[in-house]
């Protein structure tokens, strides 16, 4: 029994012994193992998670804890959350699980890496969601928003880039690493309205709108809609026959414009006869004493019909033909008459110096005898025409070059010449010297100056010891330049026209020497010459009508007949490009036997018909008028026997020629010391 019973109880031992073995080999019911799930982006715990181990599962706590009782050591611990990846722990990787103490073996805390991503779209001008909008990471990770605007993206790896697409929208991209929500507010790129006239409330069609690369013209209900607006987008609203318009556009995604038509068509008519008018400059300015910010010429129109592009939208219409006195007409609501009347206007005009201009109290015993004969016009020399100041400029000018070199000086005063020459109703003509009597230039630029071969210096030639007129390159653009921007700021000051004198090449008549002298910076042939001075006038037309005055040149009394290839002058073309072509037809300058007379000042009022009739057919169907400089002094620079007095009666001879004329433009009277007798003219 003793035996027996140690027996049975070494049995019970041993049996013991081995189930004690095998539960420190799985760990069992005595020692269990218990951890936490985190979440591997915030570290903090993850409820409700998933851990299995063989047929075991359970849940984390809220405080992601779990335990389990039943284990293996040579199991593994799977681990599950929604919105988070899988995780697989090898247990045997484990070091203590080798010799688990009771009462319970800790695991380290094991991370879960979410996988999902999830947020709303939004409109980002009106925040409202955005239904329907595409979050796509790849091809086939993606997701639409629901009428909330939410979306949700799941199986994402660590790092990815989202991108969002929307019609009508900007597609939106961006990196996105360790998150799990991404709200999104999208730029609206779309641009949608209505254009129409201003005035009258009509759509617009085929109207072009653009902003950046894109662009899109409009329906015939004048509707539009431009996609891929950029941001803070600047929008060009153009179309033909209206001032373009351009509007900063930020957020928003409707845009009505008006467009303002800035085209005006018009005809232009004779006030007293009603048929239309061949030729004319049409310009708009915004004020009348700035240049022109629209401008269209008219040449031998049969219905006087215009199309001025480019008008503002306020200011004037100007118009400057030939023959009429210039009209103005005030811009109003983008209304202009569409038949302009212009008031015929014949020039009876006298010349004064710039000297006698200076002279207030002289000046206006000259305005009187306008005030009380048919004259309506004067003209006055810009530049001195005294030999000692020659070219001076007589009034204070603003042309950057007059000022940088010193060659004015204000004894003019032209603002209150010519507003007592407006208030009296007086036409007034500003004379410029171009190329020659205009020594204070040729001295200040002698780079600018013909030259001559003897001295090195500058060419002039001198009717008397006492006398020098130097001599400007007329090839020098400088001379152009200089010429015209005085030209247009005598424009801008108010007079009615400018005339030019002097616009010919040196014609060497006071010397046989001169010719040899005479060195210009190019030879050329009388073509040359010819398109030299029409290049000129071209040039300067367009300045001083955009300036809102008529344009007229001098030109040598026999260019009447015919061209003069020395000088450079032929009437046929140069009246292209201008208003009026003015001969110097003094009888007294004609040559004895020419007409058949064998001393032409005899016979003033024949001389001067048959120059006019001569001139009218040069310049017949071309822009200007001819319009004589006459003769009211004695020439006394000739032999005795043709020395012929000249009284009111020669001037009134060759104003009576004139006028017999059709085609003329009227009549200037010439004295170089303005001696001018009111018993040759008719009173007022």
């Amino acid at each position: 029994m003793f035996i027996a019973a140690r027996f049975r109880f070494a049995a019970v031992g041993v049996a013991s012994l081995a189930l004690a073995a095998l539960l420190a080999a799985c760990g069992g019911p005595q020692v269990p193992i218990a951890g936490t799930v985190t979440d591997a982006y915030t570290g903090q715990p993850v409820d409700s998670a998933t851990v299995s181990l063989g047929q075991d599962t359970l849940t984390t706590d809220q405080g992601g804890k779990y335990q389990l009782s039943r284990w293996d050591k040579k199991g593994t611990l799977q681990i599950s959350a929604n919105g988070y990846e899988p995780v697989v722990v090898d247990l045997s990787t484990k070091p203590q699980l080798e010799k688990p103490e009771p009462p319970v073996v800790t695991l380290d805390a094991i991370s879960i890496r979410p996988n999902v991503l999830s947020g709303t779209v939004t409109d980002s001008y009106s925040s409202q969601p955005l239904a329907g909008a595409l979050v796509q990471v790849t091809d086939t990770l993606s997701a639409t928003t629901g009428a909330d605007g939410r979306y949700t993206l799941t199986g994402l790896p660590e790092s990815f880039s989202v991108t969002v697409t929307a019609p009508d929208y900007e597609t939106f991209s961006q990196s996105v690493s360790r998150s799990t929500a991404l709200d999104v507010a999208v730029r609206p790129n779309i641009l949608a309205g209505r254009i129409t006239d201003r005035f009258s409330g009509s759509p617009v069609a085929g109207a072009t709108v653009a902003s950046g690369d894109a662009s899109v013209t409009t329906d015939a209900e004048g509707r539009y809609r431009l996609e891929g607006v950029p941001e803070q987008a600047t929008i060009t609203v153009s179309s033909e026959g209206y001032a373009e318009l351009t509007q900063p556009v930020d957020r928003t995604t409707s845009l009505d414009a008006a467009l303002r038509p800035d085209v005006l068509k018009g005809t232009l008519v004779d006030a007293s006869t009603k048929q239309p008018i061949a030729n004319a400059t049409v310009i708009a300015t915004t004020n009348l004493t700035s240049s022109d910010v629209a401008h269209v010429r008219i040449d031998n129109s049969s219905d006087g019909g215009f199309t001025l592009e480019g008008i503002p939208e306020q200011g004037f219409v100007q118009v400057i033909a030939p023959g009429y006195r210039k009209a103005v007409v005030e811009l109003k609501d983008g209304s202009v008459p569409e038949t302009i009347e212009l008031e015929p206007f014949t020039t009876k005009a006298l010349y004064v110096t710039a000297a006698v201009a200076a002279n207030w109290d002289l000046l206006l015993q000259y305005f009187d005898a306008i005030d009380n004969t048919e004259l309506n016009a004067i003209v006055i020399d810009l530049k001195s025409d005294l030999r000692d100041d020659l070219g001076l400029v007589y009034y204070d000018s603003q042309v950057p070059l007059v000022k940088e070199l010193g060659l004015s000086k204000p004894y003019m005063d032209l603002p209150k010449i010519l507003a007592e020459a407006k208030k009296r109703g007086i036409y007034t003509i500003a004379r410029v010297h171009i190329f020659s009597h205009d020594n204070v230039l040729a001295d200040a630029k002698p780079e600018w100056a013909a030259k001559d071969r003897t001295t090195g210096g500058v060419f002039a030639d001198y009717p008397t010891s006492t006398i020098r007129y130097a001599w400007l390159d007329p090839w020098n653009q400088n001379v152009w330049d200089y010429n015209i921007q005085l030209a247009t700021e005598a424009a801008l000051m108010g007079f009615d026209e400018i005339n030019y004198d002097y616009i010919r090449f040196p014609s060497l008549e006071f010397s046989a020497s001169d010719k040899e002298r005479l060195q210009l910076s190019r030879e050329s042939t009388p073509e040359e010459r010819y398109a030299n001075i029409v290049e000129v006038l071209k040039r300067s037309h367009r300045a001083i009508s955009g300036a809102g005055a008529f344009f007229s040149v001098d030109v040598f009394g026999y260019t009447s007949f015919r061209a003069s290839p020395l000088i450079g002058q032929d009437i046929s073309r140069m009246s292209e490009y201008t208003d009026y072509v003015m001969p110097m037809v003094y009888p007294s300058h004609f040559s004895p036997g020419e007409f058949g007379f064998d001393v032409p000042a005899r016979y003033p009022y024949e001389v001067i018909k048959k120059s006019m009739i001569a001139g009218v057919e040069q310049v017949k169907g071309k822009r200007a008028l001819i319009r004589p400089w006459l003769q009211e002094f004695t020439l006394i620079w000739v032999p005795d026997d043709q020395i012929v007095e000249y009284g009111p009666a020669e001037v009134r001879a060759q104003i009576r020629a004139v006028e017999e004329v059709a085609g003329t433009g009227g009549w200037i009277l010439y004295d170089s010391a303005n001696n001018y007798d009111e018993s040759a003219l008719a009173p007022e």
